[in-house]
């Protein structure tokens, strides 16, 4: 009996990085590669973690162009393959819509919601009754890139639930943990790409003289052109909030957290917020903790509205508390108990974190604030994972 994944054989030419047939057409996207050329002219070490990130970070971009450019020849010529989601140089124009599948400044596939990327798609093709997603990396450690797989197998779900999900993953030689993906993806392994030749060509981004081939075939598609069923993300966190918090009785209620619609909301979000706090209540949560150890001293008194924000989140098999505040006129802070230890970090000022705690503040109602005694139920009582 045929898989699904007969159609996907590895094609000599992408195995091999074969750009003869799509040369010109890489100088037509945008690479990050300033910065790169400016150390480069410095006496910086080659063998510097920071160079050699610095550069990895390049060659990714590149072999992802690579790829994709093959895969948009290969999905054409492949009769499987009904529909080819265009990008970077193929598609018409960049859109900054609300919410929707788009084209970001970057020329990548990406979902929006709120104006913020909630995931982005290294290409994205259909079959008859699948939707499948590309994920090209020259990282040799995969487990990150696993992790990453099932938020958007979760949101592809939502957004197509007529289609089934599946993940083409691209990976070059020496690439660890090839046999342990999920069973809806398939695996191709490439050849190394080390034509320095190209590499340093590419960098310079000169496409004088080079002729962009533009594709035209009945299959090929604009991102904002794919219908998607209606996901309105931060309508449904509130959902989540009011849902979670209907048990009266125990704080929290974890039979929500069962549901199937749940559990994949649950790797969207990654996590859900439950309500607030204030500053007094939370030193009385450390101390039932035990915390011994801040990585970062707080200013209590310099906490906006003096509120901090309440997240339930899944870490490994165990739910977790997480706690957000803002500074005053300052930084976003994530806080984490670990052990005896506060974890304290910094949340980026424009990510998608600090949009949602926004969002969650502007609906919390007296009802949602929590005090230290209903943090320690809640701590008490939650189950594990399933």
């Amino acid at each position: 009996m045929k898989d699904n994944y007969s159609f996907l054989k590895l094609p000599n030419n992408i195995k091999a990085l074969d750009v003869a047939t799509i040369l010109d057409n890489l100088y037509f996207y945008s690479y990050h590669s300033k910065y790169l050329q400016k150390i480069q002219k410095t006496k910086i070490d080659k063998e510097d973690p920071h160079y050699i990130s610095t550069y990895s970070s390049f060659i990714g971009e590149v072999y992802e162009n690579i790829i994709y450019e093959l895969l948009l020849d290969y999905a054409i010529n492949n009769n499987a393959i009904t529909s080819f989601v265009l990008k970077g140089p193929h598609q018409d124009r960049y859109e900054n819509l609300k919410s929707g599948l788009m084209i970001d400044r970057n020329d990548q596939i990406v979902y929006k919601a709120g104006y913020k990327d909630v995931t982005e798609f290294d290409a994205l093709f259909f079959t008859k009754d699948s939707v499948w997603f590309v994920e090209s990396t020259i990282v040799k450690t995969t487990t990150s890139l696993r992790k990453r797989l099932k938020k958007k197998k979760a949101l592809l779900q939502i957004l197509f639930p007529k289609k089934n999900v599946h993940a083409l993953i691209i990976l070059s030689k020496g690439a660890l943990g090839i046999n342990v993906f999920p069973k809806y993806c398939k695996v191709w392994v490439t050849d190394v790409l080390s034509d320095e030749k190209l590499i340093n060509s590419l960098m310079k981004n000169n496409n004088s003289g080079k002729k962009f081939i533009q594709k035209f075939d009945k299959k090929l598609h604009h991102a904002k052109d794919i219908k998607v069923a209606m996901f309105k993300y931060f309508d449904t966190l509130n959902y989540i909030l009011k849902s979670i918090r209907k048990d009266s009785e125990n704080i929290l209620d974890f039979k929500f957290l069962k549901d199937e619609k749940v559990l994949k909301w649950f790797e969207i979000f990654s996590k859900f917020y439950i309500g607030h706090l204030n500053s007094t209540s939370f030193v009385e949560v450390l101390k039932y903790k035990e915390v011994s150890l801040i990585s970062e001293d707080i200013p209590l008194e310099n906490i906006q509205e003096d509120q901090i924000v309440v997240t339930i989140e899944k870490i490994k098999e165990n739910y977790e508390l997480i706690y957000y505040l803002k500074i005053n006129n300052g930084k976003l802070k994530k806080l984490e108990v670990k052990d005896n230890n506060l974890i304290v970090s910094n949340k980026d000022p424009k990510g998608f974190t600090a949009s949602e705690i926004k969002y969650m503040k502007f609906i919390f109602k007296k009802s949602y604030k929590l005090n230290s005694n209903e943090i320690i139920k809640i701590e008490r009582s939650k189950p594990k994972v399933l």
